[in-house]
């Protein structure tokens, strides 16, 4: 079985050397670039993926769909140029692979933020389809949606050995994503054609986010993650506060 490891890039230039150097056991790689202005481009290449160039306006999940569509394995590997593969979950595919008993596997993702292991605020455990064969899973445009085998198998294994995510190394790059996310999810929300007015102003502007930040807080055991559990409970509520805020913004204009 042949398989295809597929990336979407934007300015990874940091991110990507690790990425591709961690999936060298894979047939071919695909990388669809959004028009990064970094050496994205040319690393990829150093490592012999194939580049495709498209601007995404926003719309990030096109291009793995993109990325995806082009490929030729039999076998689709879809990564994001932040993770990194273990040994150990290589062999597990590896191994998958040879005797396939499925049509996609789970693999355990450890999510890291400035360098540490987030295990509460819901961010772990994170097991998330990421190999599965071609023409059976794909992204779903919504931002923060994950792809799903059709037919909705619910008995996916999980993959021995972690995925290794490095979601954020600095406040500066979380900060620039926010803002690109959160502008993204106003989008959203004006396409649901989601009204602030009446009783939906204090709900999603004030009770949601203050909901969020409880869950992820204290149900989901973020304040075991210490100072980071926090910043990352506080900010996801002010992800949709900032959200719903850009959303009346457009609304107004």
């Amino acid at each position: 079985m042949s398989l295809s490891v597929t990336i979407a890039t934007k300015n990874e230039a940091d991110n990507l050397p690790n990425c591709l150097a961690s999936v060298d056991f894979a047939d071919e790689i695909i990388v669809v670039d959004d028009c990064s202005k970094d050496n994205t481009v040319q690393i990829a290449k150093g490592f012999g993926a194939k580049v495709i160039s498209r601007n995404s306006a926003g719309s990030f999940h096109e291009n793995k769909n993109l990325a995806i569509e082009k490929a030729h394995g039999d076998w689709i590997l879809s990564l994001d140029a932040d993770e990194v593969v273990t040994k150990q979950l290589a062999d597990s595919i590896k191994l998958a692979l040879a005797n396939p008993e499925c049509d996609g596997y789970l693999v355990d993702r450890h999510n890291y933020f400035l360098g540490q292991w987030i295990k509460g605020c819901g961010w772990y455990p994170d097991h998330i389809l990421r190999l599965f064969k071609k023409g059976n899973a794909w992204w779903p445009l919504e931002i923060h949606e994950t792809p799903k085998l059709e037919g909705g198998d619910k008995a996916t294994p999980v993959l021995q050995g972690a995925l290794i995510h490095y979601s954020y190394q600095s406040f500066e790059q979380y900060f620039d994503k926010f803002n690109a996310y959160t502008s993204r999810l106003a989008t959203e929300y004006a396409q649901r054609n989601e009204k602030l007015e009446g009783f939906g102003l204090p709900l999603n502007l004030f009770l949601r986010p203050g909901y969020w930040f409880v869950k992820k807080y204290f149900l989901s055991g973020g304040y075991k993650d210490g100072l980071f559990g926090f910043f990352i409970s506080f900010s996801s509520a002010l992800t949709i506060f900032v959200s719903y805020l850009k959303l009346r913004q457009s609304q107004k204009k």
